[in-house]
C-alpha cells in the first residue's frame, strides 16, 4: 500500500514545529542536522505544491471550455 501524502497544512505545521525546536538551541548537533534536513525536504514539497496550485489558479476556463492563461488586462 502506498504511503498517503500529508496535506499542505500538516507539512507546514511540521515545518513550524521543527523550526521552533531548532530555535530552542536545546538540540544536539546530530539531531539538529536531521531536523534541518527534514525541514528542507518539507520546504521543497510545500514550494512545489504552491507552484502547482499557482499554475492552476492562473488558468481560467474560456467560454469554449478550454483553459487559458489568466490576463488581468482582459478583466473589465
Amino acid at each position: 500500500m502506498a504511503k498517503s501524502e500529508k496535506k499542505f497544512e500538516d507539512k507546514l505545521s511540521d515545518l513550524e514545529e521543527i523550526v521552533a525546536t531548532l530555535e530552542s538551541g536545546d538540540v544536539p548537533l546530530d539531531e539538529s542536522i536531521k531536523k534541518y534536513t527534514e525541514a528542507m525536504k518539507l520546504v521543497k514539497e510545500c514550494d512545489e505544491e504552491l507552484k502547482t496550485v499557482e499554475d492552476k489558479v492562473n488558468k481560467i476556463v474560456s467560454e469554449d471550455g478550454n483553459l487559458k492563461d489568466f490576463d488581468v488586462s482582459e478583466v473589465k
